[in-house]
């Protein structure tokens, strides 16, 4: 029984990724990430699925994660190359026929698979609709992953219990934001939030078990303490927990899927 562990480095899109290949008997076990510098809510988002292909596959030779094209190209050249070098010669499984498009009826389609998406298709759910999600890119949570979770609660119970009701009204935040913002905001846009901002914290927290807290950073601008976050500070646990709990209402996800054809109504 032969077993090799396999040490290589590949340059990722922030920095040098170290890594690690398991070989046993001629057959990828694992690929285990050592250190790196990549946004980990993406990185380990991709690296999974990554690792998936890369097993079921026994072979390097597996597309890159959308989204997440320079350091998964990076990582499948470099490790293919370190198993080489190293004397091993792994067998790929082969390949099956390229799939067949596959039909899908919904009732509600969502384009997107940022925070609004992730929060309509939550909202959706709880009103007994099925549920489609397409994101274009291998990973949830869009433009949003790159941020914390810091946001305003205002109008929320979740607040009200936080800062120990500080009387805060969206009539207050509207004057803060035009404030802050040198009165070029869109005053239809700001009531729209800062009228429907409380209820969205509240049904999300209920909904993905989001355990909100007095955020470390205040808006300095705000006439009054406002922001919360999640305990990670992170927004990656926001992604995670909500498609969670998206996951086990049953809903359907398709990230970078090619030849599905979906039909809502």
């Amino acid at each position: 029984m032969s077993k090799k562990q396999i040490t290589g480095q590949a340059m990722g899109h922030n920095g040098i990724i170290n890594y690690e290949v398991d070989v046993q008997d001629n057959k990828i076990e694992d690929l285990k990430i050592l250190k790196h510098s990549e946004t980990s809510g993406i990185f380990n988002q991709v690296i999974d699925k990554l690792k998936q292909n890369i097993i079921t596959e026994q072979s390097f030779d597996v597309d890159t994660i959308s989204g997440a094209t320079v350091m998964t190209q990076a990582l499948l050249k470099s490790a293919d190359q370190a198993v080489a070098d190293a004397g091993v010669t792994v067998h790929p499984v082969p390949k099956k026929a390229k799939p067949q498009t596959k039909n899908y009826r919904t009732d509600v389609l969502i384009i997107g698979g940022g925070e609004a998406g992730l929060v309509a298709g939550c909202r959706a759910l709880s009103m007994g609709q099925k549920v489609i999600l397409v994101e274009k890119n291998g990973y949830l949570g869009g433009a949003t992953i790159l941020n914390g979770s810091n946001v305003v609660g205002t109008g929320s119970d979740v607040s009200a219990q936080i800062f120990d009701n500080n009387h805060d009204t969206p009539e207050m935040l509207a004057q803060d934001v035009a404030r802050e913002s040198l009165e070029t905001n869109y005053p239809a846009l700001t009531d729209l939030m800062v009228h429907n901002i409380g209820p969205a914290i509240d049904f999300i927290s209920k909904f993905a078990d989001l355990h909100y807290q007095k955020a470390q950073t205040q808006t300095p601008e705000h006439s009054i303490n406002r922001q919360i976050e999640l305990p990670s500070a992170s927004s990656y646990e926001f992604i995670q927990k909500v498609s969670k709990s998206l996951c086990c209402r049953g809903w359907s996800n398709l990230t970078r899927h090619a030849g599905r054809k979906v039909d809502a109504g």
